[in-house]
């Protein structure tokens, strides 16, 4: 995933609006400040935050050690005298030979651990295999018979459970948010890979997409038309980005966001003779929070 660059008149609120841009929350991504505001006279501020950030890379797991056990084991044995005696105990402990008692206390042995091997990255048809298998034992368990399909798509890896599942989606999509959640963790276990997977059901997220664009479409009118600032309702991180996404390119209108999670959400801003910043896109927290 590559970095985008933000900026705001603090740290805070440049991260929060690069959260909007990604569509992710702050524990799926990563920062670097690259300039801090510096303090002016009279308690003033100089300048604005500028960071860069980007969507964490998934990064395959190591694999435990699993012979820990066994070499406590060992020693328990050679310290005890039982089960044997103790040239046995420490042959096995450090390798002696199993002839004549040993000299050397298990306990002096040093252990000799492995360094576990990096486990290699799976390529994009097994993250497929497995993503298309997890869902398809999902929906078994829930009772459900319907298709599950998968296509890559540049870096990212998108699969469609097909038919409409109010089950499955739950209010406002977020059971199929943790669906998707789910998906990723069974995915990373069973191929690691830093392909993303994104998640749909029935084509739900295009419907919504489409719906949350008229719903923007129709508050921007409305900012124009009356000249007040229109704030949405609460959303997630990845409607807001629709939201700010669908109202960049509209004439007279701006958009930032306000609030903290979970409550955090959209307001339409009308433009007020260049007081803007006119980037067309979260326009943004540094703006009119006077």
């Amino acid at each position: 995933m590559e970095w985008i660059e933000t900026t705001a008149k603090s740290v805070q609120e440049a991260k929060d609006l690069a959260l909007d841009k990604l569509g992710v929350d702050e524990a799926e991504a990563e920062f670097d400040v690259l300039e801090e505001p510096k303090a002016g006279l009279f308690g003033r501020v100089r300048g604005q935050a500028r960071i860069r950030a980007r969507v964490v890379p998934k990064s395959p797991r190591a694999r435990a050690e699993r012979n820990d056990r066994r070499r406590t084991k060992g020693r328990k044995q050679g310290e005890s005298g039982e089960g044997g005696d103790s040239s046995a105990s420490a042959a096995d402990v450090g390798d002696e030979p199993a002839s004549g008692p040993s000299t050397k206390s298990p306990a002096a042995v040093p252990s000799r651990k492995r360094t576990p091997k990096p486990t290699e990255e799976s390529t994009v048809e097994q993250v497929q295999a497995s993503v298309e298998g997890f869902l398809r034992g999902l929906t078994s368990a829930f009772g459900i018979e319907t298709t599950v399909s998968s296509e890559i798509n540049d870096d990212a890896l998108d699969a469609q459970i097909e038919g409409k599942h109010g089950l499955l989606l739950g209010p406002k999509g977020r059971t199929l948010e943790a669906i998707q959640e789910l998906t990723r963790v069974s995915a990373q276990r069973g191929a690691p890979s830093s392909t993303r997977i994104r998640v749909d059901i029935g084509g739900y997220r295009e419907a919504r997409r489409a719906a949350l664009a008229a719903f923007a479409a129709a508050a921007a009118q409305r900012a124009i038309d009356e000249g007040v600032e229109i704030v949405l309702e609460p959303m997630n991180a990845a409607d807001r980005k629709i939201v700010h996404d669908s109202l960049g390119d509209t004439e007279g209108v701006t958009t930032r966001s306000a609030g903290n999670e979970p409550r955090r959400r959209v307001v339409v801003v009308p433009d007020r003779g260049g007081d803007a910043d006119g980037d067309g896109h979260d326009g943004d927290d540094d703006q009119n929070d006077d």
